[in-house]
């Protein structure tokens, strides 16, 4: 899929710098951030690894109850951040920004796949919730997800970033003890 290139990758690697920067991690804060930032990651490798690209609309695994799961788990991944790195600005800014950007992100790409898919999304539109599951059954997210599936798709970047994430914060830790 082809949507026009927009600067939220490269803020967010600025506004990722930022946040090592001025984090200040505790014992209590690295654990309960990393625990949300790994269950982030959990839903957004079962989301890659049930979705084919480009080869129709994905209704099943996890899409079969959210048709954002991807955006949802990076949105637990960046929570777990703010939580692990204790800073109140940056997290205020990260709940305000993240929905505003995300919301225009998903309307524009909703937008292409009616364009591509036609009816057969527009009934997806219809069935499954944009974001808030109203139901959830890990057995059929997990049993419908292949990991070979979610490295194809390149979901390994983001387990690589979420590794260099806990790295940096252990040593900043390490290093104000």
């Amino acid at each position: 899929m082809k949507i026009r290139n927009t600067l939220r990758i490269p803020l967010g690697f600025l506004a990722g710098g930022l946040f090592i920067w001025r984090a200040h991690p505790t014992p209590r804060s690295f654990v309960i951030g990393a625990l949300i930032m790994i269950f982030g990651e959990a839903i957004r490798f079962i989301s890659a690894g049930t979705l084919i690209k480009f080869e129709g609309v994905t209704r099943n695994g996890i899409y079969a109850f959210t048709r954002n799961p991807l955006y949802i788990g990076s949105f637990f991944l960046g929570l777990g951040a703010c939580i692990m790195g204790r800073d109140l600005l940056f997290a205020a800014l990260f709940v305000t920004i993240f929905p505003l950007l995300y919301i225009r992100v998903v309307r524009r790409e909703e937008k292409w796949l009616v364009g591509r898919y036609g009816d057969d999304y527009v009934a997806y539109l219809n069935e499954v919730p944009r974001l808030i599951p109203v139901r959830l059954d890990f057995g059929e997210a997990l049993r419908e997800t292949s990991p070979f599936l979610a490295v194809k798709n390149r979901e390994l970047r983001t387990v690589f970033g979420l590794l260099a994430v806990l790295v940096i914060m252990a040593v900043k830790l390490a290093m104000a003890n």
